[in-house]
């Protein structure tokens, strides 16, 4: 016991340093949207802005209309969502009633495929819509987006859905309820942490969304933030405290919904840790 009491102080230490740690990055980001030109480059660096200003945060949304390019990403972002968790709710639940070999290879294999980066698929992505008419279309990117997002979907559902026992549906059919109502006020109900959990980081991946979209997207008005960010980058110049503002704008939305929903995502993700 008091061993135990001289850790926790110590174990604490290390816990914040750890936060401090993975946090700085964010923080930097922010405090470089607030410096200009000039002392982004001072050297040593300055841990505080000397001179904060907002002028890199009033150009961006002035000048840039960050605003529209959030709208974009959120228009990418929430039917690849919707869509990620709709699907891999109802293909998790049916993979996992399947007991076959031929249900684990082709799981395997999907599994592998994500194993190509977004660049070696965009020009076959790029070939596929434009022969179906949907380039310079949000259906575009929110397709070829799912088609990740759905994969990863369903790797995690299957074993999820597993831990559901069967007799909860045998009890329901019995009542006279038929599949799907089993399905939909049974199962869902119970899985609603892990399909939390798939729907967040769904719409992050999807959120941060770039290769499909600096693809597919040629139109300004139809790209997304990332793309946006990409544009304050040239081939001999990098304005990086307006890359930095418009950096700090785009992650807002993130924060927001992990900070909302942190207990879910860990309490998801910890799911079946423990018998």
């Amino acid at each position: 016991m008091i061993l135990a009491r001289r850790r926790a102080p110590l174990l604490t230490l290390i816990a914040v340093a750890g936060v401090a740690l993975y946090l700085f990055p964010i923080y930097w980001m922010f405090i470089s949207g607030l410096k200009d030109s000039a002392e982004i480059f001072a050297n040593p660096p300055s841990l505080f802005p000397r001179a904060p200003s907002l002028a890199a945060f009033q150009h961006v949304f002035a000048r840039e209309n960050v605003l529209r390019y959030l709208r974009n990403s959120l228009a990418i972002a929430v039917p690849v969502t919707l869509l990620t968790v709709a699907m891999g709710a109802c293909g998790g639940y049916a993979l996992s009633r399947l007991r076959s070999r031929l249900v684990d290879a082709a799981l395997f294999a999907v599994l592998m495929l994500q194993v190509f980066p977004d660049a070696l698929l965009a020009t076959p992505m790029f070939i596929i819509f434009k022969f179906l008419g949907l380039l310079n279309t949000f259906a575009a990117v929110i397709l070829a987006t799912t088609s990740k997002t759905l994969a990863f979907a369903l790797v995690i559902l299957r074993p999820m859905f597993r831990q559901v026992p069967i007799e909860l549906e045998e009890a329901s059919l019995v009542d006279g309820c038929n599949r799907f109502q089993t399905f939909r006020r049974i199962v869902l109900p119970i899985m609603h942490i892990p399909l939390i959990v798939v729907g967040a980081l769904s719409f992050v991946q999807a959120y941060g969304q770039f290769v499909y979209a600096l693809t597919l997207l040629s139109r300004q008005e139809l790209q997304p933030a990332t793309v946006g960010i990409y544009s304050f980058v040239g081939a001999e110049y990098a304005d990086w405290n307006r890359v930095m503002a418009f950096s700090s704008v785009f992650v807002v939305p993130i924060l927001v919904l992990f900070l909302a929903l942190q207990r879910r995502i860990v309490a998801g993700l910890t799911a079946g840790a423990l018998k």
